[in-house]
C-alpha cells in the first residue's frame, strides 16, 4: 500500500538525457526552485499520481548488491555520504550509460528526494527517479492589446508519466523497496527496469498471485482453443472460474486449483506441462501454495474477462453460469448460434 498523502518534495532537479547517437547529456548544477505553490503541487503530482500498484521491486546484482550502481549512489545519499545535486548526477550519467538501443528517445530526467512517503504502513524517505520522453502539442493564446494570435508549443503532459521509479529508504538488506512504471511497451523499453535499475519483482504474495493470475490466462490462451478441440465457451468457462478462484480463496493450493477450475483429468496434465514450460521462460517457479494478494487479483481482474466474438457484430460477456448458456447450428439459416437463458433483464 502506498499514501502519498503527506509526501513533499524536499529537493527537486532536472537533467537531460540525449538519444543513442548523439553525445547529448545536460547536466544541471542546482537544484529547482519550487517555491511557487502551483509549480510544486503541478510537479508532486505529476511524479506520484501514478503509483498506485502494490507490487515492489528490489534492486539486484549477480554477485553483490554493492555492485549495483543505483543501489550504490542511492545508499550514499541515503546515508548522508554525498550530496543530492551529485547523487542525481550520477543517476543521469548511468541513464545515459545503458541507453544504447537507437530507438530509446531522449528526454528531461528529474531526481527528486521525497519526505513523508507511506509504504506498507511503514513512514520513510525517498529518492524518485522520473524520466519525461513523449512530448505534447499544446494551444497557446498570444494577447497583444486588441490582438490574438495563436501558436503551438511542445511540452510534457503532467497527466502522463512514461517512466519512473520510488527508491523507499527502507528494507536496505534486500535491495530496498521501490516501486516502478514503465509505459513504454516496445521490447528496447526494457532497459528502464532491466539495464538502468536492474531491479526485479520481488517474490512476495503479490508477485505470485500476479505470475500466477497470468500463468493461467496464457493457458487458457494458448490451449483452450478450438485448434484444439475446445469450445469457445470452456474457454470462457475456465476463465470465469479462475477469476472466482483467486476472488474467493485466501490461499492458492496447485491441486484444489486445479480440483475446482480445470477437473479435466487429460486438461490437468496439459496444464501441468503449460506450467513447466512457462516456468521455465520466465526464469521462476511458481509455488505450489500461497497467500493470494487481493490487489494482484483486483488489477488481474481485467485480463480474466470471458468474451465470446461472433463475427464482427457481436461480443457475448460471460461472468458465470455457462450451464445457461447452449451453443447450436441453425440449418435453415446456415448459422451458428447461442442461447442464453436469464430470469430478468437489468
Amino acid at each position: 500500500m502506498l499514501d502519498f498523502s503527506n509526501t513533499q518534495l524536499d529537493q527537486t532537479i532536472v537533467h537531460y538525457v540525449g538519444t543513442a547517437d548523439a553525445d547529448d547529456l545536460t547536466l544541471s548544477a542546482d537544484s529547482l526552485d519550487t517555491s511557487n505553490e502551483l509549480l510544486g503541487n503541478l510537479l508532486r503530482d505529476y511524479f506520484l499520481n501514478s503509483f498506485k500498484s502494490t507490487g515492489f521491486y528490489s534492486f539486484t546484482h549477480d554477485t553483490s548488491l554493492e555492485q549495483n550502481d543505483l543501489f550504490s549512489v542511492c545508499s550514499s545519499f541515503f546515508d548522508g555520504s554525498i550530496d543530492f545535486v551529485e547523487m542525481s548526477q550520477t543517476i543521469a550519467q548511468r541513464l545515459k550509460q545503458v541507453s544504447t538501443h537507437p530507438n530509446i528517445k531522449g528526454g528531461e530526467l528529474y531526481v527528486v528526494s521525497l519526505t513523508d512517503c507511506v509504504v506498507d504502513g511503514e513512514m520513510a524517505d525517498a529518492i524518485g527517479i522520473f524520466k519525461a520522453e513523449t512530448k505534447d502539442k499544446f494551444i497557446k493564446i498570444q494577447r497583444n492589446g486588441n490582438q490574438l494570435s495563436v501558436i503551438c508549443e511542445f511540452g510534457t503532459n503532467p497527466k502522463k508519466l512514461d517512466k519512473g521509479c520510488i527508491i523507499f529508504n527502507t528494507e536496505k538488506e534486500f535491495g530496498y523497496k521501490l516501486s516502478v512504471i514503465d509505459n513504454t511497451n516496445r521490447d528496447e523499453a526494457k532497459y528502464w527496469i532491466d539495464d538502468f535499475l536492474n531491479a526485479k519483482m520481488r517474490n512476495d504474495n503479490f508477485y505470485q498471485t500476479k505470475t500466477a493470475i497470468n500463468l493461467c490466462k496464457n493457458f487458457v490462451q494458448d490451449v483452450i482453443r478450438p485448434e484444439n478441440n475446445f469450445e469457445k465457451l470452456e474457454q470462457a468457462e475456465i476463465l470465469t472460474k479462475t477469476r472466482d478462484f483467486f476472488k474467493t480463496n485466501e490461499t492458492f493450493t496447485q491441486d484444489e486449483f486445479e480440483n475446482n477450475v480445470i477437473a479435466e483429468p487429460e486438461v490437468v496434465e496439459a496444464f501441468r506441462e503449460y506450467k513447466k514450460s512457462y516456468e521455465a521462460e520466465m526464469g521462476y517457479s511458481i509455488p505450489d501454495e500461497f497467500k493470494i494478494s487481493a490487489d494482484a487479483t483486483k488489477q488481474s481482474n481485467k485480463f480474466l474477462k470471458s468474451v465470446i466474438k461472433l463475427d464482427k457484430f457481436f461480443h457475448i460477456y460471460i461472468h458465470g453460469k455457462q450451464e445457461r448458456v447452449e451453443k447450436g447450428f441453425d440449418q435453415d439459416m446456415n448459422l451458428n448460434y447461442y442461447k442464453l437463458y436469464y430470469e430478468k433483464e437489468s
